[in-house]
């Protein structure tokens, strides 16, 4: 198993996630243990981009949708 291809279906995971967050839609999810992981990474996205939005607009930053 290459391990060059983990990572970036990490990384695609995440960028899903964050996605999926900006659209406002729910994270898919297949039944299988990839399927786990890629919503573990996708809900990990979400989560950090709710986090930064949030911290830039308790600055004052302007975020536009």
């Amino acid at each position: 198993m290459s391990y060059s291809k983990v990572i970036w279906g990490l990384v695609l995971s995440f960028l899903v996630g964050f996605c999926c967050h900006l659209a406002q839609i729910p994270v898919p999810s297949p039944p299988v243990l990839s399927g786990a992981l890629l919503v573990f990474t996708m809900s990990s996205g979400y989560w950090l981009v709710d986090r930064y939005l949030a911290s830039r607009v308790a600055k004052g930053v302007e975020v536009k949708a």
